[in-house]
Order: C-alpha cells, then structure tokens, then sequence
C-alpha cells in the first residue's frame, strides 16, 4: 500500500517535470525518487530479513507471494544498504535545494552559493557509505562507527528543519491570495513528504552493512530493524504512512492540476488569439460594411444639399451619425492594431516613477476628472518597455474606474500601488467596483470576451494587457469578492537599477 502511494507521488512528479521543467519541478522528482529508492531497499532488507506478522508483510508487500520473490532476489547486504543510503542521504538535499529556490530571505537571495555549500555534506557521506569505504573505516578506528552514524544523523534532521523554516517562513511572507494558495499546496507537499522520509530515516544504513554484528544496536524512532514491533508501532506505521502519503498524493495532484490549468489557459487563449489574428481579415470586412453605410449617409447629405430647399436638421443628423461613426470606427483600429501588430518590446531598466508618470498621462486623457491614488516606490526598477507596459496599465486602471462608475462609486478613487513579492516588483490595479464572478475570472482575458456594451468595448483589452506582462516575462493575476471590488496584479521580475 504503502509503496503504491509513493509509486503514484512518483509518477505525478514526473508529470509537474513534463509540464514545468524548471529546477523545483526536477528536485521534487528527485525527492520522490530517494524515498522510493529508500523504501525499495527496506523492503527488500525486511523480506530477506524476516520476523513480521502476516499483517504487516501484507501492508507491506500486497500479498505474501509478492514478499516471497522480494526474498529470493539474489542481492548483497551492502548493495541493500547502499541503496538505502542513497535514498536517505539525497532526500534532504533534495528538499533544502528547493527550499532555497523558493526562499526569498535577504541571506539566502545575498548568498546563491549555499546551493553548492548544501552539496558536500550528503556527497561525502554517500563517499563514505560505499560498502567498501565504510569497512575499511570502522575497521581500522572502530570509534569512527559511531561517529559517523551520529553526524549524519544530525545533519538529516537539521536540513529538513532548516526547509521547513524556510518553506513556512516563506507561506507567511506571501501576501497575494492566489500565490498564496499556490505555495501552500507545494508546503503541504513537502511536509507530508518529509514526514514519510523521517518515519524510515531513522535507523542507519550502517546496520543493513553490520547485520550479523550485534554489539552495536542503534535504533530512532519506528526502526525497520525491531524484530517485532508493537501493536502501537504497527498502528503509528499504519495511519502515519498514510496520513503523509494521502496528504502528500493530494497536494501533487492539486499542484499539477493547478499548472494544468495554467498551461491549458495559455494554450487556450494563444488559439484564441490565432483565430483573432484570422479574423483580422473578417474585421476589415466589417469595416468595409460600416464605410458603405456611411457612403450611404454621404449620399443622403449631398441629395439634401443638391435639393432646392435641403432639409438642414435632417443633414445635421446624418453629419452627427456620420462623425460618431467613424470616431467607433477610429478607436476600434486602434485597439486591433495595438493587438495584432508585431509584439517586439525592448526591455530595459526603467523606474517606475517613469512608468507612473506615462500610465497616468494616458489615462488623465480619456478620463480627466477620474479619481485615481498613486503609491509607486521611485526607487524600484523593473526591465521594462514603458510605452507597452504603461498601456497595459492603462487598461487596468481604464477598466477599473469604469468598474468603480458602474456600481455607483464616482466618490471612491482606482488605486494603483507597488509592492516586492518574493521574485517579483508587483503592481497592484484596485477597484471598489460590483468584482467579478469566480466562473469568469478566466474568461475575462479572451480575447472579444466582454461584459460592457460591445459597441463601444470589444473584449480586448485584458488579453492585450496580459499579452504584454507576459512579453515581460511576468505574470497578470486577478483577486476579485463579488460586491467588494477587484484588484490586478502584474508581477514583473525583481530588477536592480
């Protein structure tokens, strides 16, 4: 049972690697590898060895002819134990690698050479627990025995506590909701595993080696060595193991889902955008439908005016249908064109004191009695193009004082404001207007995907603002509470000036 809850963690990590292939994703397929790697070499070490209860080899092995092939495998007492070894010696680097990979505090982030310095304790020790190493040593100073089994044994534990620290320190540090719920799922993760790995690690390969020595007994913990454990250590393996294996399946299973989801949304609307940029040409053809309607309009003017006595209210109409028109028409272009023209941004560093000061004259112009707080740092610096990213912003503040217009807050001002997430500069866009739906928060960056009058507002908007952060390597996020109001993040890589 056990072993299969491990298989599937396993085979779940393979697919985050799949989906992701970044290093997080590559360090959990390599913890989930030495704790299977680990068990393996247990459970061959318990069949070979023998004196458990039916029940337990059952738990262990499914059945007891499955335990019987385990037994018969012809394989030394070393080549268990080092395998073992490698199972337990390279879980809590694995873990305190990523760790260190998702912590943000000053002395981790000023020190990126503790990744390296974190390598040489687990590699000296998987040296010296080479079967041939490890005689040849306690052989010639028997007092090294202990020695060794006791500093590995106290470096296993500090490296698990000290990614634990970091890991919780870093939940705490994260103040957007939706990141947040993210990392929490990665934390559980890791815990549970964790726990799966220190309910085993705490008996030395060192005894697999000197099985048939027994002046030395060294047992922590729930030992895979007792000859006969309680009904109280039968049951703690029991719930324990499948308390951390079920709680370590679940959280795997909702992080994949979530970058699932992520790739699945990134696919979908890159389709989407594909047919957008295809029905370029429909567009065009729609134009051309709206240019004759107005030549018709043109027609009715020059008749009216061609006639002895023209009708001057009805020409003011058709000249006042005629102007607005073509200023939809104009404004229509332009947002298609800022969409579908080539995406080339030059990215350098810029203050977003620079950043404010455009995003803010643009949209002073369209709405200048708009109530708008601004609270960017002057001494951040993100790597930027502030034409594309100022109009991004644009849009989010454009869409957030409409939001704040349509729910009756004329009073109540759209903020925009800056903050240092973990990697990340982000910009926060805040509205008190009615939120969005759950069910629609991922519908609104499709593109021609829009809750306002299609006439004046085609969809666009969102999807060119999230096209533009991801052309800056960052990300666009949105938290909205029905009847609250919504805020965007645009998260952009940290940058030093």
């Amino acid at each position: 049972m056990l072993f299969l809850l491990i298989g599937l963690m396993l085979a779940a990590s393979v697919c985050v690697l799949c989906l992701r292939k970044n290093r997080e994703s590559l360090f959990l397929l390599g913890m989930c590898s030495s704790v299977m790697v680990q068990f393996a070499g247990i459970l061959i070490f318990i069949a070979k060895k023998g004196g458990y209860t039916q029940d337990i080899l059952r738990f262990l092995f499914f059945s007891l002819d499955m335990k019987s092939r385990v037994q018969y495998m012809y394989v030394t007492l070393g080549q268990i134990g080092y395998m073992i070894a490698i199972g337990r010696y390279l879980f809590p680097l694995f873990l305190l690698e990523t760790a260190l990979s998702y912590s943000m505090a000053p002395p981790v982030r000023r020190h990126p050479r503790l990744k390296l310095y974190a390598v040489i304790l687990p590699a000296v020790t998987l040296i010296v627990y080479i079967p041939a190493v490890f005689r040849a040593l306690t052989d010639a100073v028997p007092a090294l025995h202990n020695v060794i089994v006791q500093t590995a044994y106290l470096w296993i534990l500090a490296y698990v506590g000290v990614s634990m620290l970091l890991l919780v320190q870093e939940a705490l540090a994260i103040t957007i909701r939706v990141c947040r719920r993210q990392f929490i799922c990665v934390v559980v993760l890791l815990a549970a595993l964790s726990g799966l790995y220190l309910l085993y690690c705490g008996q030395d390969p060192a005894q697999v080696y000197r099985f048939y020595s027994y002046d030395y007994i060294w047992n922590k913990g729930l030992g895979y060595l007792q000859y006969a454990p309680s009904m109280g250590g039968y049951v703690t393996l029991v719930v324990v193991s499948v308390i951390c294996g079920g709680l370590g399946i679940g959280s795997l299973l909702r992080y994949t889902q979530n970058t699932l989801m992520d790739d699945r949304e990134d696919m979908g609307l890159e389709r989407k955008f594909d047919v957008a940029r295809t029905g370029a040409s429909v567009f065009v053809h729609s134009i051309k439908n709206q240019l004759l309607a107005n030549r018709v309009l043109e027609k009715h003017i020059m008749q009216e005016l061609d006639s002895e006595a023209p009708d001057l209210s009805r020409v003011r109409a058709c000249v006042a249908q005629l102007h607005e028109n073509n200023e939809l028409l104009l404004s229509r272009s332009e947002e298609l064109y800022r969409t579908v023209k080539s995406k080339s941004v030059r990215l350098t560093p810029v203050s977003l004191a620079d950043v404010e000061a455009t995003t803010l004259r643009r949209f002073a112009r369209k709405y200048p009695d708009a109530l708008c707080q601004t609270s960017l740092d002057p001494q951040l610096y993100v790597l930027a193009d502030v034409n594309y990213l100022s109009d991004a912003l644009y849009n989010l503040l454009t869409n957030g004082w409409e939001a704040n217009l349509s729910a009756g807050h004329a009073d109540r001002p759209v903020r925009l404001i800056s903050r240092q997430e973990r990697l990340y500069t982000v910009l926060e866009v805040r509205d008190e207007g009615v939120g969005i739906a759950r069910s629609e928060q991922r519908k609104i960056f499709e593109p021609f995907y829009s809750s306002k009058n299609s006439n004046y507002s085609w969809g666009m908007g969102l999807y060119h603002a999230r096209m533009i952060v991801k052309a800056h390597l960052g990300q666009l996020r949105v938290e909205s509470t029905p009847g609250r109001g919504t805020s965007f993040f645009v998260m952009l890589p940290r940058c030093e000036p």
